[in-house]
């Protein structure tokens, strides 16, 4: 759990991932399935805790395991493989690396399509076994491998690992039947312990990983030099361009729904932000969309001299030029019907408004609640569009009066958009709980988004609440549900 530095690096110079503004909403090429795999931790520093939580917000790709020694780890992902077939990944090898492990996909895959010593390279398992210092570095292993391995587990030896506990017996009993026909190769030639320069590698051009870097820089300098190439695990990835009309991708959607993975230091969301996320993508998920979580403008803003909710403005302001349409969430709001896609609602906006010519100019959509001065800048969606930057970067951000009293950002905003410049291209929702978003207090059947607004308490037991409803009305659509939601 405490590696996030780590995992970062190795989205980075493994598969080409340097930041979650364009996210891959499903591993969708051919090439690879990725996931890191995280022990628990029983004690962790509260620092430490925030960022990990922030990482699983906004990367969505890591499972938490439990294992209490080393040597068992194997037995761990090999039974987290073994899952993932069964709910139909289906892959011709798994490779296991550590976190202090640089690899080489492509040469790997080379190496096991051209071999001539290996018939059935789906019954692989291809490491470097000499000692148990070497044998969680990088382990390849077919397919078909994963269950008789799983089946022998009786072979295991005291602090090894099973992988090299069966190696270690057939080389003892070299006479005796491998289990369904496993070939083992210990290779310590292409899987190697990094001797801390690359001159020191006796053979460049053999080598497919190497294991125990414990520098980052080390890390980068051995890809550069190796030229070892990243691999995509999205085609969404593949194009990183800014959005437009006239260059949109087939391969990424053009709407955003975006929310805060910022925990703040009372711990209030720590398990509510992560599940009020999960809501949040998973709506992004059944209508095709990207979901971006963002913690960063948000820690960044104790250099701005602002309150950290200041961050939503500076998100935004960096995702937009990448998507036609973003939605915001803040944290503690949650979407409750699900069906009704973003398309649909800018439609009825399209029709509140007097029809398509009319919609073209509205760049803004934001609420403000019955009985409230203010507008619910905590829901909104924004168009990306010269005018928006412009309100952002003129409107909104030079309000530093607002860095700490008043309503903040969303002062700054609400007078942004009354002012005669910018208001013609708003869709202001003036005493409007439904349409958009409502408050707990307010739901009525059907409502699109409620958000629990904190007033003066922390809002997760709300949340939690209202999470459970959502379930309950998407299993049981007629269910009695109680108010507030």
């Amino acid at each position: 759990m405490e590696q996030v530095d780590k995992r970062m690096l190795m989205r980075e110079e493994l598969f080409g991932i340097t930041d979650n503004l364009i996210p891959c909403m499903k591993q969708d090429t051919t090439e690879i399935f990725y996931r890191f795999l995280a022990n628990k931790s029983k004690k962790i520093d509260m620092s430490i805790l925030h960022s990990y939580t922030a990482e699983k917000m906004e990367f969505n790709d890591i499972i938490e395991i439990d294992i209490q020694h080393s040597d068992d780890l194997h037995h761990y992902l090999l039974e987290n493989a073994k899952s993932l077939q069964e709910e139909c990944t289906t892959f011709d090898h798994l490779v296991i690396i550590d976190t202090f492990t640089m690899i080489n996909l492509e040469k790997i895959k080379n190496k096991i399509s051209t071999s001539t010593l290996v018939t059935d390279t789906q019954k692989l398992v291809w490491g470097s076994f000499n000692s148990n210092r070497t044998e969680n570095m990088a382990v390849i292993i077919g397919a078909s491998a994963i269950q008789p391995i799983l089946d022998n587990l009786k072979f295991k030896l005291n602090h090894t690992s099973i992988l090299s506990s069966l190696y270690l017996y057939h080389k003892k009993y070299p006479n005796k039947k491998i289990p369904s026909d496993l070939i083992f190769i210990n290779d310590p030639i292409s899987i190697i312990e990094w001797p801390n320069t690359i001159t020191s590698i006796e053979c460049a051009d053999c080598v497919v990983a190497i294991g125990h870097i414990y520098q980052d820089v080390e890390i980068k300098q051995i890809k550069n030099e190796l030229n070892i190439p990243t691999t995509l695990p999205c085609n969404a990835r593949s194009d990183l361009k800014m959005y437009s009309k006239e260059t949109a991708s087939k391969f990424r959607p053009n709407v955003a729904v975006v929310t805060s993975s910022f925990l703040y230091k009372d711990n209030c969301m720590l398990e509510a932000g992560f599940l009020s996320a999960k809501n949040k993508r998973e709506y992004a998920e059944m209508h095709g969309y990207a979901f971006v979580s963002r913690s960063a403008e948000f820690a960044q803003q104790l250099y701005h001299d602002r309150k950290p909710v200041w961050g939503k403005i500076d998100a935004i302001e960096k995702l937009l030029p990448y998507y036609e349409w973003l939605i915001w969430l803040d944290m503690d709001a949650i979407f409750v019907n699900r069906s009704l896609t973003v398309e649909r609602f800018l439609e009825m906006c399209e029709e509140k408004v007097g029809g398509k010519e009319e919609f073209e100019k509205i760049n803004v959509i934001v609420a403000r609640p019955i009985n409230d001065k203010m507008i619910n800048a905590g829901v909104f969606l924004i168009k990306n569009s010269a005018w928006t930057r412009d309100l952002l970067r003129r409107g909104i951000q030079p309000r530093y009066d607002f860095s700490y009293t008043g309503s903040l950002e969303q002062e700054a905003m609400r007078d942004a958009i009354r002012h005669p410049y910018w208001r013609k291209n708003v869709l202001n929702l003036e005493y409007d709980d439904h349409s958009l978003n409502t408050f707990p207090d307010r739901y009525v059947r059907g409502d699109y988004i409620v958000h629990y607004a904190p007033i003066g308490g922390c809002p997760a037991a709300p949340v939690l609440r209202g999470l459970s409803n959502v379930k309950v009305l998407e299993e049981f659509p007629n269910a009695e549900i109680s108010i507030p939601f």
